[in-house]
């Protein structure tokens, strides 16, 4: 590369580095226009059925098996247990009837960093709740290992009629475009008997750059370097020369022939 000037001043040095890489592609340095747009969908049903047994149903079944230990003696508690499994049933029913559909979710994916290569960036999942029931949910996003080793998992806990969201982080490994697939959605009322299976379509495109801070901060550093090389070749030392400007007193250690 080369130098046009003799002599550059501190800000001609940083004008001078600029047009040299004005060459070359840039990347903006704006953050915010690196950023992946959000993107939203309303859930819909996974599978046929898209209902499940919850833990709290499997845990009151095993509670009824109590009644087998006075069976032994008394044959009417056999028909208590099945009273039993019989009310656990009906409760596990009323709960599939309780719970929202999954037409009144939705869940929007949000970028709170642009993805860049091996920096930590969050990514944030917001669940939108317009039922009328409170919902726990937990959610499954299908990130590519290109961005993080393991599934994204999140329990996120949605008021009637409001808006709860959670993060998780994600560390890319390699450069270039990554494919996001949808959004899984596990879903319980209070009730926690039931349980629904939904799926929020967010296929999404990303772009992963580099690291552009690190980037910025070897910019800095080799304006700096340039500066300081330009500074030693013009600084001027007196006796090092033969000009008359040059000349001074003679010290111990001068060569004679410099005399």
């Amino acid at each position: 590369m080369n130098i046009a000037a003799t002599r550059v001043e501190d800000g001609d040095v940083g004008r001078g580095l600029a047009s040299e890489r004005s060459g070359h592609e840039t990347i903006s340095d704006k953050p915010s226009e690196l950023v992946p747009a959000s993107i939203e969908g309303h859930a819909r049903p996974f599978k046929r059925a898209g209902v499940a047994f919850a833990n709290r149903f499997f845990f009151l079944l095993l509670i009824g098996l109590i009644w087998l230990v006075p069976a032994f003696a008394e044959r009417r508690f056999v028909f208590a247990m099945l009273v039993w499994d019989v009310l656990v049933f009906l409760a596990w029913l009323l709960d599939v009837i309780r719970l929202p559909r999954p037409a009144e979710l939705k869940v929007r994916r949000s970028w709170l960093s642009p993805s860049a290569l091996s920096v930590e960036s969050k990514v944030r999942l917001s669940l939108v709740n317009v039922s009328n029931s409170t919902v726990y949910a937990k959610l499954f996003d299908d990130v590519p290992q290109q961005l993080r080793f393991e599934p994204a998992q999140l329990e996120i806990t949605a008021h009637p009629r409001s808006e709860a969201e959670a993060q998780y982080s994600i560390l890319p490994t390699t450069r270039g475009k990554a494919n996001l697939c949808d959004v899984y959605v596990r879903y319980q009322s209070p009730m926690r008997f039931a349980e629904r299976w939904a799926k929020v379509s967010a296929a999404q495109t990303i772009t992963t750059y580099p690291n552009l801070q690190e980037a910025k901060r070897q910019s800095v550093y080799l304006i700096r370097s340039r500066q300081i090389e330009l500074e030693k070749r013009y600084t001027h030392f007196r006796g090092a020369g033969r000009a008359f400007e040059s000349l001074r007193e003679y010290r111990e250690g001068d060569e004679f022939r410099d005399i």
